[in-house]
């Protein structure tokens, strides 16, 4: 993996959203670090690790990362407020739900239920799941919003997007097939690459070093720090330093 390795559009969008949220009751970045569990931005297949910033990233080479496949027919159709888009009879294997949503009003809010994210006891077990939505309103995001883990219910054919009263909306959904890749596993028995919901959080999170480089941080050492400032980018090897990962606005 090398540094100028480009990284996913709709990625780069998921991560100016999150900086614009945290503060607020909005930001799951800072939700994710009050309890440690594990939901992907946007449904796109890269974790982002738990730092303030948003800085560090993983693309989707790395172990652990989330791809989903399109399957069936998509359904293009259009609502004004809540509604339920039915998608017929679903192919075998399907676990998921790929959308594109495009506000036709020029205002109100619109949301959409995610596959839920993983919550891991201290020994990082997973004990329980947490479910996850995303919203965003049409007056400040007039572009259309692509989600690749919409919730799928247990043997539903359906899925129901909650948007205010009058905001119409188009969407094409379909169903979808995602897989994840297992971590990779040093020499020391850690685990690194990308945070999912499938396994939660590894030992070693893939991060986008200030220098450019992709590496790993430290998932203890994140944890235990405190304030603003730098910690510690390594290879897989959870030793060999590469570079540093910036923490706050330092």
């Amino acid at each position: 993996m090398t540094a100028g390795q480009p990284i996913d559009r709709d990625f780069a969008t998921s991560i100016r959203a999150e900086l614009g949220a945290i503060g607020t009751k909005k930001s799951r970045l800072q939700r994710r670090q009050r309890r440690t569990r594990i939901a992907l931005v946007g449904g796109v297949a890269v974790g982002v690790a738990l730092a303030t910033t948003g800085a560090a990233i993983v693309v989707n080479t790395f172990p652990g990362t989330t791809t989903v496949t399109p399957a069936g027919n998509p359904v293009d159709s259009t609502h004004s407020g809540t509604a339920t888009v039915e998608l017929g009879a679903a192919p075998a294997g399907v676990n998921s739900i790929i959308l594109d949503i495009t506000c036709v009003s020029d205002g109100g809010k619109i949301s959409v239920p995610l596959t839920p994210g993983t919550v891991q006891d201290a020994t990082g077990t997973i004990v329980d799941s947490m479910p996850e939505t995303t919203e965003w309103d049409c007056a400040t995001r007039s572009t259309t919003v692509h989600i690749k883990d919409a919730y799928l219910a247990p043997d539903a054919t359906s899925i129901t997007i909650t948007a205010d009263p009058g905001t119409k909306w188009r969407g094409i959904a379909r169903y979808g097939s995602a897989s994840t890749s297992p971590w990779g596993i040093n020499a020391k028995g850690q685990t690194y690459g990308a945070p999912n919901k499938k396994y939660g959080i590894p030992d070693l999170q893939g991060a986008l070093a200030t220098n450019g480089k992709l590496g790993f941080i430290d998932t203890k050492e994140f944890n235990a720090f405190h304030g603003t400032g730098f910690i510690n980018v390594y290879e897989s090897d959870g030793t060999t330093v590469i570079g540093e990962f910036a923490i706050g606005t330092p």
